[in-house]
């Protein structure tokens, strides 16, 4: 076709797994990601037709973004117990 360009750019598709699954690997209920979805809190999803889905690195992110570090007063405290 004259004017048309091929491209060879591999798409990265993600991931999917169900709420029940995203649930077990966040350590939370399937009804809490359903709460979650409705406050507008927690991860981002996917809805298709009806069905929810959750992109498994969105997961790794929220886990990620999620992550606190013990305070220095708290690193401090836990290395004299050591001791």
């Amino acid at each position: 076709m004259p004017g048309a360009t091929a491209t060879n750019k591999a798409v990265a598709f993600p991931q999917l797994v169900d709420t029940r699954r995203a649930a077990e690997m966040l350590g939370r209920s399937p009804a809490t990601l359903k709460r979650w979805r409705h406050e507008g809190i927690g991860p981002d999803w996917i809805e298709m037709e009806g069905r929810v889905s959750y992109d498994v690195s969105v997961l790794l992110e929220f886990i990620r973004k999620s992550t606190r570090v013990a305070s220095v007063r708290a690193a401090m405290e836990d290395t004299r117990e050591a001791v």
